[in-house]
């Protein structure tokens, strides 16, 4: 702990220490006072202080330190937080607890797109660009955009006024997707066998592709592995991930990730990682000039559902970008004012590995892009998230977690 003050001690400050387990705060207790003088720095163990937690059985725990305001004062009252910070004290949650045995998945060709069956559900995959374009769900339908590899985002303001990356990364702002085709087969998991089919993309005049394979579970989950493959001379890119449209009463999501408010990976090391929820309009940023926004990091999962508490769960195998909008992303690229943006009828979902930085050391030049160390090199990447209709509250989505992968 590093005590940047020019005269005044720790001593003043409220010591409060915040343990979470899969997101959820298990442990919230005051530490000592820390007595250290300005512009000293000082080592402390918060071992004694943690819950005697089975650290070791699969969960992802997380300890935040909190410094608050003991006493008011004429620019804050008592309680006011003056500096956090989150730290890291196992690895992600273990997907490794052993599902029941899946019922089975039949396929057939109805007019040339491949259609999946299985108790409840009814998945198609479209004969025309390969992607999941229909999730039936106990009779309801759940997509309603297809899903599909995706490489830009809406212009921001450093963007389109600063360093222009739609002119110098132009190759993945215009990559030309185009379907090659697909595969199916049969694969065997931990609980069961299931069917895959994979479907093969050329972009960029085939100086690069992408192969999206669908692992389809007869409990109807599904689990989606990317993987792009770039040759040499590619500008970086903007962001590496997939797009598509869910149902438009899914608006209220609740996330595990860096929250609550929008943040990007050159925006995000003052945001902790926890379960936050908020209606979609709250989840964006309402820019006067509409832009990319709305953008949450380190996700592990994301749940957007209806007010019956009912809807899709996205689970990921890492840590991911996601973010959602009831516009288009063509909406939100040419709309000049928020008057002009359009509710397009569904949500647009954003499942990203990784998106560029924000930028912004001045929003006038090439100055305005984001640093190097922010930028996305044009190189090979893959990444894998689960799909699955979720009935519940938030509160018992940690168990589901735990139990999704196959």
């Amino acid at each position: 702990i590093t005590n940047r003050h020019a005269v005044k001690s720790l001593g003043d400050y409220a010591v409060n220490l915040i343990v979470r387990e899969d997101g959820k705060v298990v442990a919230n207790k005051t530490l000592p006072r820390i007595s250290l003088a300005a512009g000293r720095d000082t080592i402390i163990s918060i071992a004694s202080y943690l819950p005697k937690l089975p650290l070791g059985r699969g969960a992802e725990y997380l300890a935040d330190i909190h410094f608050s305001l003991a006493q008011n004062e004429a620019w804050a009252e008592k309680g006011f937080e003056v500096a956090s910070n989150q730290f890291v004290l196992t690895g992600l949650a273990d997907k490794s607890v052993l599902r029941k045995a899946f019922p089975s998945v039949s396929m057939k060709f109805v007019d040339g797109d491949h259609v999946f069956t299985g108790k409840n559900f009814q998945l198609t995959f479209s004969k025309s660009n390969g992607a999941l374009s229909s999730y039936i769900w106990n009779g309801k339908e759940q997509i309603f955009a297809p899903l599909l590899p995706h490489f830009k985002r809406p212009l921001t303001d450093n963007d389109r006024r600063g360093w222009k990356p739609h002119r110098k990364l132009r190759q993945w702002y215009e990559p030309n997707l185009k379907f090659v085709n697909t595969s199916i087969g049969k694969y065997d998991g931990r609980s069961g066998s299931g069917l895959f089919v994979s479907s093969y993309y050329s972009l960029i005049n085939d100086s690069a592709s992408v192969k999206v394979s669908y692992f389809i579970a007869g409990d109807g989950t599904i689990k989606v592995d990317y993987a792009l493959d770039v040759k040499p001379g590619l500008p970086n890119i903007p962001k590496v991930g997939m797009q598509g449209g869910i149902a438009r009463e899914y608006e209220n999501i609740s996330w595990y990730g860096k929250g609550l408010l929008e943040n990007y990976i050159d925006r995000n090391y003052g945001f902790d990682a926890g379960i936050y929820s908020q209606n979609i309009f709250d989840f964006m940023e309402p820019y006067a000039v509409p832009q990319e926004n709305g953008n949450r990091t380190d996700v592990r999962w994301m749940y957007l559902s209806n007010k019956a508490n009912e809807g899709l769960l996205v689970v990921a195998d890492s840590l991911l970008s996601m973010s959602t909008w009831p516009y288009t992303e063509e909406n939100l690229e040419n709309a000049k004012h928020t008057n002009k943006l359009v509710d397009a009828g569904y949500i647009t979902l954003n499942i990203d590995l990784i998106q560029m930085g924000v930028g912004g050391n001045d929003s006038w030049s090439d100055v305005a892009a984001p640093l190097e160390k922010y930028q996305i090199p044009a190189k090979n990447y893959s990444y894998s998230f689960y799909l699955m209709p979720y009935k519940g509250s938030k509160e018992g989505i940690s168990n589901t977690v735990r139990r999704i992968k196959f």
